[in-house]
């Protein structure tokens, strides 16, 4: 059986492995900071979305740079196992594997996405794990209105959202959400009962396992 230790090497494995593959491919290798990404914060409008279970594929990057070095853009870490970094990461997986995560991690969520604020090394720890979900503790940061056409798909996921909490069913195209609402019998901005909500996630979910397993 596999040591505390073993895991965290195995795990710097696979982030100095992204590391490297990122920059060979010309590419950023570690976190990206959501504070590079947008000129002010302070000018845009935030809501409190609240505590909800978000998927861990769609947690993204970091909120300030302090610490996005820390780890490859997979979250896994890169940092010696003698260091304070990977101490705390080691033990962090200990108290996983005995007790579970439990305390919500902090995140900004724009564009869909989510950037860390508080809780990076949980998040680094259930994504080697492969957990599908955390809990988080949810601040949404709206981008001003614009043409730009992956402004006005994510101004319509927020309808879909209000109908119906799911994040990680994401369209490409503008109309898509209005199509998926219409085929359904429903109307987005408007509350979508539990059993149609449930519903539709089993079948993303069983969509998702066939596309994945025929390649992605």
């Amino acid at each position: 059986m596999a040591s505390t230790l073993d895991e965290y090497n195995r795990a710097c494995k696979l982030g100095k492995k992204a590391v490297q593959k990122a920059l060979s491919d010309g590419r950023y290798p570690y976190l990206h900071a959501l504070d590079n990404m947008i000129d002010s914060r302070t000018s845009m409008t935030e809501i409190t979305v609240g505590t909800k279970e978000i998927p861990l594929d769609l947690v993204a990057g970091t909120v300030t740079k302090g610490r996005q070095e820390s780890f490859a853009k997979n979250f896994m870490p890169i940092l010696g196992s003698e260091t304070e970094f990977g101490t705390k990461w080691i033990l962090l997986y200990n108290y996983q594997m005995e007790r579970g995560i439990s305390d919500a991690i902090k995140v900004i969520e724009f564009m869909g996405k989510f950037y860390v604020s508080e809780g990076n090394k949980r998040v680094s720890v259930l994504k080697y794990l492969e957990q599908p979900t955390i809990l988080a503790d949810v601040t949404r940061i709206l981008p001003p209105v614009s043409d730009d056409p992956e402004v006005k798909i994510y101004y319509e996921f927020l309808e879909f959202y209000k109908s119906t909490q799911i994040y990680n069913i994401r369209f490409s195209e503008e109309g898509s959400y209005e199509k998926l609402a219409e085929a359904m019998g429903l109307t987005l901005g408007e509350q979508w009962d539990e059993d149609t909500v449930m519903d539709l996630k089993s079948a993303f979910l069983n969509f998702s396992k066939a596309y994945k397993a025929g390649g992605g």
